[in-house]
């Protein structure tokens, strides 16, 4: 096999998994800007334009920010846990799925302290000037566990 083309499908499929590592830390941040309550941060891991499905749809990175900071900022600890991502990449453009297990923990509420999601997070990525964000994500959940008035929003 001639070098050249060798060398091209070594660099594409460098260029590949380099990508695919970069989706997946994206996801990691995800989950330690949930965990450490850093709002901002979701602007650097989402584009503004977002669309979300978490617990309903959400259209643009404010609306993200203020459902997530409304349900995980009254906790008194949460833990976000993401793994077996499958991402596919194409060009500037990625889909990916990757499993969730969150553990929310709000003490002295009535029914329990504990409330645990098992799911998977459905996305789809733009790789933009500053790298990859989510452009979509759907939550779907698999399975819950424990007293989901650990994070029921009052009000």
């Amino acid at each position: 096999m001639d070098a050249g083309v060798t060398g091209t499908a070594d660099g594409a499929a460098a260029e590949a998994l380099a990508d695919q590592a970069a989706i997946t830390r994206l996801t990691h941040d995800y989950c330690w800007a949930l965990d450490t309550h850093d709002w901002d941060a979701l602007r650097t891991i989402f584009m503004p334009d977002v669309v979300a499905h978490l617990t309903h749809e959400l259209h643009g990175i404010d609306a993200v920010i203020e459902r997530i900071s409304g349900t995980l900022g009254r906790l008194d600890d949460s833990q976000h846990l993401v793994a077996t991502h499958q991402i596919d990449v194409d060009g500037d453009t990625a889909v990916g799925r990757c499993y969730l297990q969150a553990q929310h923990v709000r003490r002295g509420t009535d029914g329990g302290d504990n409330y645990m999601v098992g799911g998977r997070y459905e996305d789809r990525y733009l790789r933009t000037p500053a790298g990859w964000r989510i452009a979509e994500r759907r939550l779907v959940v698999m399975w819950v566990d424990g007293n989901r008035a650990v994070v029921r929003r009052e009000g």
